[in-house]
């Protein structure tokens, strides 16, 4: 039989490796229990740290199995005021032994007075709130809606002679049923809550990926000559092609004008700037202050002023929420705290100044808040959560 350090060791890897039997797993966290092996911990996190570190920045590349990618990178704050970015030591380590244990449904409380002060672990039972899921409402032309997680798939409603279903996989589909010529022009309004995302197939083919506190108003049927569709919050867009009809999103005072490609939207009223990124094909934004026009892996960003600025970055980041990631770039404690609200539908109140922290990372949208919030407290941030809140304080 295996010795407890080869044991351990063992044990950790699969874990890390996302390849860890539940027993295996409980195996694990009856040994760190025991205390006896933070040295032997250090040293594995300091050769997975290794491991994943590319320059300066850590973790560079994120492994899809381990939640110990997750935060990438946060700031020291200085006597001025002023951040930069610092290497690990012990307890920067810690916390990576806990963003590792929350796998386990439990997190661990590390207190410090001294930078290289051996740390003890205090286990403290976590809150558990479920990451959001495909929720929304449907609401017709007519008044009517619909709950769409808590209806059966199959035919929805008519509207003259457009069919609106709820296929097996979820999606809402919108079709039209006869080769009429003529046009429903009632206006249909998908929302999902905090909490909610949604796919839907609009009258034209274009397919629409909303995420968690979103909307989109659209006709059942589209115009002869144009199609047209308001946005709030944030989607995703693979537009139909049709070159004999534009298709227009309206978003705040802004419209994004298109023929067809796939483009992402993110316009929530509590952001300062709307952002449009496009992702293949050709668009324009405008409004009344600005025209900018989007080739692929570009972002046009709106200020609060109306004026439009634009650049380009890996589009893999602003669509990462299509894929169930979280994707934050120097994003300061409010912006990661507006993203975990709407997902995992929670309030958050600060009690005093907000810390002056930034992230850079990925980290799956599966995970339960606790686990994240884990992450925040040992990067620096004193936040817990209380019934359906997460309070954050100086």
């Amino acid at each position: 039989m295996d010795n407890p350090e080869s044991r351990l060791h063992l044990l950790f890897d699969r874990y890390y490796q996302g390849t860890a039997t539940a027993q295996e797993k409980e195996e694990l966290m009856a040994l760190v229990r025991t205390g006896e092996f933070d040295a032997l911990l250090e040293e594995y996190l300091q050769e997975k740290w290794a491991q994943s570190a590319e320059g300066e920045e850590l973790f560079a590349e994120v492994k899809s199995n381990s939640i110990l990618n997750s935060i990438l990178e946060h700031p020291q704050q200085e006597d001025r005021g002023e951040a930069k970015i610092f290497k690990l030591n012990w307890m920067q380590y810690a916390a990576a032994a806990v963003i590792i244990l929350t796998g386990f449904g439990v997190w661990y409380s590390f207190e410090n007075s001294q930078e290289n002060e051996r740390v003890q672990p205090q286990i403290v039972e976590s809150s558990s709130i479920r990451p959001g899921g495909n929720k929304a409402l449907l609401t017709l032309a007519d008044g009517s809606a619909i709950a769409l997680d808590q209806v059966q798939q199959g035919v929805l409603a008519r509207q003259g002679d457009v069919e609106i279903s709820k296929q097996q996989d979820g999606i809402v589909v919108y079709s039209a049923k006869s080769a009429s010529k003529s046009t429903a022009t009632g206006i249909n309004t998908l929302t999902t809550p905090k909490g909610g995302q949604y796919e839907i197939l609009l009258p034209d083919g274009s397919k629409v990926w909303l995420n968690a506190s979103s909307s989109i108003r659209f006709p059942s049927l589209f115009a002869a000559t144009e199609r047209r569709v308001e946005i709030t919050g944030e989607a995703y867009f693979e537009v139909a092609k049709d070159r004999s009809k534009p298709f227009r999103v309206r978003f705040n005072d802004s419209e994004v004008l298109v023929l067809g490609t796939s483009f992402n939207i993110m316009a929530y009223p509590d952001e300062e700037t709307s952002k449009t990124t496009l992702v293949e094909g050709s668009v324009s934004i405008s409004n009344v202050h600005q025209q900018a026009k989007l080739v692929p892996g570009q972002q046009a960003a709106v200020l609060s002023t109306g004026q439009i600025r634009t650049r380009y970055i890996p589009v893999d980041e602003a669509v990462a929420w299509r894929k169930g990631m979280f994707h934050f770039k120097n994003a300061g404690v409010e912006e990661v705290a507006r993203q975990l609200a709407r997902w995992y539908d929670v309030d958050i109140e600060y009690q005093g100044q907000v810390p002056v922290k930034q992230f850079t990372g990925s980290v799956s949208r599966q995970v339960e808040l606790s686990e994240l919030v884990g992450m925040l407290r040992y990067a620096g941030v004193n936040c817990r959560i209380q019934d359906k809140k997460i309070i954050i304080s100086p």
